[in-house]
C-alpha cells in the first residue's frame, strides 16, 4: 500500500513532468510522454520472430530495461492485440513510472506505487471530479473499464478527504486540454 503523502509526492511528480514538457494533453498519449522523458518506446511488432518470443515470454503487456542511473531507458510495449490496446496503455505508463520515479528492485512498494503513476497520469482525481455529468471516464481518459473503475475510487477518496484543491490539482484543472491520446501510432 502507498501511503498518502507518498501518493501526493507521486501526483506533484508527474503534474510537474507534464507542466515541464507542455503534456497536460488527455487522453494522454504515453508516446509523447515516454519521448519527452527521453524513453524509447519499442512495440513488439518492430521485433523479429524470435525478439518477439522473448519479449511476450517476459510480459504480454510490456516490460522496462534501463542502466543503473536512469539516463538510458526503453519500454517494449505489446501493440499486438487490439483488446490489449487500453491495457497497453496502462502498462506503458506503468513502466515510465518506474523509469520517472527511478524504481530499482529493492524500491519497496515499486509495483504499486507505478500503479498509482499509471492511473494518475491517465486519469487524474482533479479532472475525474470535474468531468462533464453524464462523461464516461473510459471514454474520455481512453482506458480500460477496470482502470476507470479504480480511478473513480481513488477520486472518490479525495473528495472525501476534502480540503482545497492543492497547487498541483489545480494546475491540472486549470491548463489540462483534450486533444491528446493514444500509445504509439494512433492520433
Amino acid at each position: 500500500m502507498v501511503s498518502r503523502a507518498r501518493q501526493i509526492e507521486i501526483e506533484v511528480e508527474i503534474v510537474e513532468m507534464l507542466k515541464d514538457y507542455g503534456r497536460a494533453m488527455y487522453p494522454m498519449s504515453i508516446g509523447k510522454v515516454a519521448e519527452a522523458l527521453g524513453i524509447d518506446i519499442v512495440p513488439y511488432s518492430s521485433l523479429d520472430e524470435r525478439e518477439r518470443r522473448l519479449a511476450l515470454a517476459a510480459s504480454g503487456d510490456a516490460f522496462g530495461i534501463h542502466n543503473a542511473d536512469f539516463t538510458i531507458a526503453k519500454i517494449v510495449v505489446n501493440d499486438m492485440t487490439g483488446s490489449y490496446y487500453n491495457r497497453s496503455r496502462f502498462s506503458g505508463a506503468h513502466e515510465i513510472g518506474h523509469i520517472h520515479l527511478e524504481h530499482t528492485e529493492d524500491t519497496p512498494s515499486r509495483e504499486t506505487e507505478a500503479d498509482y503513476y499509471a492511473g494518475y497520469l491517465l486519469a487524474p482525481h482533479p479532472l475525474i471530479l470535474t468531468m462533464p455529468k453524464g462523461a464516461s471516464i473510459t471514454d474520455r481518459f481512453g482506458i480500460s473499464q477496470p482502470c476507470a473503475d479504480f480511478a473513480y475510487d481513488q477520486a472518490k477518496n479525495r473528495l472525501r478527504e476534502g480540503g482545497a484543491w492543492r497547487p498541483h490539482e489545480k494546475w491540472l484543472i486549470e491548463n489540462a486540454t483534450w486533444r491528446g491520446g493514444g500509445l504509439i501510432g494512433r492520433p
